[in-house]
């Protein structure tokens, strides 16, 4: 195996990883988070965050693989912190770096790897979001992107726990400097035993809109922003009273009566005979952040044109509802939808009038179907929709005739009419098929014999004599 040379930069980089006191500290929440988004993003059954010590040992957060048997060895990563963009290997077998690896030697052993540099403003890198597969693959531009956004939320994840533990340091203590409180950037809260409001700081007054002179005194419940039931206070207020801290997120409204996202620590400080002294809160504004992680989410399960579900949450939702008619003796119907003639749009009247078209379907096959349904687009001129809850075939007659019927009407797009029709596959679980990939598979059959009876209707799945 060949061994990644040191980096040049080695002691101010595990400087910067010691200043961070993340190794070998507890479960981390939002890391954990972290590692399981990118192995859904990247479908890849394995994900980590590896830290390279002085030790080159590894692995703060990981999904997919037992650490415990695993041998702490990050030739990978190792690698990985020498470069400043992402570092993949397609398949480890074949590349001289990896042969003697014990990770990659194995019959079921890692034969893919892609990992991103995590990296400080200072530009060190403490080590790598990297996912891992045991056959050879790659990755498509859009998923290192993402790779490449969820490295820049651990940094900025690893760099708000950092200064509330400088904070809570100083609050512990009672050192509660004036220029440190009123310089810090997140924002700062500290009310007495019963809970009224002592001072807060600038970040305070800017986070919430409201000034030192308006919360003084006060509870500091005007700010809840209602989204929170009283279930989740009692519990935080029970937290605090067993523990003494509580940290997460809520959901609060600012003076304006905008709501925002915050991050929040809550730490009790005590009188010497045990009694509560005063609450201190910490709290950062997070909204943009979640933001962020809504539309990477959105982006990796909606398609960007129609804002119907894609190919990978289809398969999720369906995956969902085969369980559940299992469970209820019901049937799931898997309904594939090809356009007929829609390629001669494309060629005649270009891609941006295509494009128009299927947004204009969408709509309409979404209106043929009920609330709990679902309809996706797989990709081109291809849709699925899954009916939930059947006990016959008359309601799947329904829809499909719908269906036909509505995309027989003609379109309007910049003025010029336009029209096509509709072929549809049916597969009914679970006589056609008791999982996703069999639905799908017999749905398209069916669709191309309804293409070879003529188009324009429908055909049920039926086994090959």
């Amino acid at each position: 195996m060949m061994i990644a040379p040191i980096p040049i930069d080695e002691k101010e980089r595990l400087a910067a990883l010691k200043k961070y006191n993340i190794l070998d500290t507890g479960p981390d929440a939002a890391l954990d988070a972290i590692v399981q988004l990118a192995s859904y993003i990247c479908q890849t059954p394995i994900a980590a965050i590896s830290l390279i010590d002085e030790n080159r040992l590894w692995f703060n957060a990981i999904t997919g693989l037992d650490e415990t048997q695993t041998p702490r060895n990050v030739a990978f990563c190792a690698h990985t912190i020498l470069h400043s963009e992402p570092m993949i290997v397609a398949d480890a077998r074949l590349d001289e770096r990896f042969f003697d690896n014990p990770l990659v030697a194995s019959a079921s052993g890692i034969r893919f790897y892609a990992g991103v540099p995590l990296e400080t403003s200072e530009g060190l890198h403490l080590g790598a979001l990297c996912v891992l597969d045991r056959v050879p693959r790659e990755l498509n531009q859009e998923q290192i992107k993402i790779m490449q956004v969820l490295a820049n939320h651990i940094m900025a994840h690893l760099d708000l726990r950092l200064s509330h533990q400088q904070a809570r340091q100083y609050i512990n203590d009672l050192q509660l400097a004036e220029f440190i409180f009123d310089a810090a950037s997140e924002a700062m809260m500290v009310s007495d035993a019963e809970d009224r409001i002592i001072t807060v700081n600038p970040a305070f007054s800017l986070t919430t809109g409201y000034t030192r002179d308006e919360v003084v005194g006060r509870n500091p419940s005007f700010l809840n922003s209602g989204r929170q039931s009283n279930e989740v206070y009692q519990k935080i207020l029970k937290k605090l009273n067993t523990t003494g801290h509580w940290n997460g997120e809520l959901w609060n409204k600012r003076k304006s009566g905008e709501e925002f996202a915050e991050h929040l620590s809550i730490n009790v400080i005590y009188n010497e005979d045990g009694t509560k002294r005063l609450h201190v809160a910490i709290f950062s504004d997070i909204t943009e952040k979640m933001q962020s992680d809504e539309l990477i989410w959105n982006q990796a399960n909606y398609d960007h044109l129609t804002q119907l579900p894609n190919r990978r949450l289809l398969q999720d939702r369906l995956k969902q509802k085969i369980k559940l008619a299992h469970r209820l003796d019901q049937s799931v119907a898997v309904l594939f939808i090809d356009l007929d003639h829609f390629k001669e749009v494309n060629d005649t009247l270009g891609h941006n009038v295509g494009d128009q078209l299927l947004v204009q379907v969408a709509n309409r096959v979404s209106q043929c179907v009920r609330e709990a349904d679902t309809v996706a687009r797989l990709g081109g001129d291809e849709f699925i929709v899954v009916l939930s809850q059947i006990n016959d075939a008359i309601h799947i007659d329904k829809v499909a005739k719908n269906v036909i019927e509505k995309l027989s009407q003609s379109f309007v797009i910049d003025g010029v009419e336009l029209n096509v029709s509709a072929s549809v596959g049916i597969a009914v679980s679970p006589k056609d098929g008791d999982n996703v990939e069999d639905l799908i598979k017999n749905a398209d059959i069916a669709m191309y014999a309804a293409k070879n009876a003529g188009r324009g209707r429908f055909c049920y799945y039926e086994v090959a004599e």
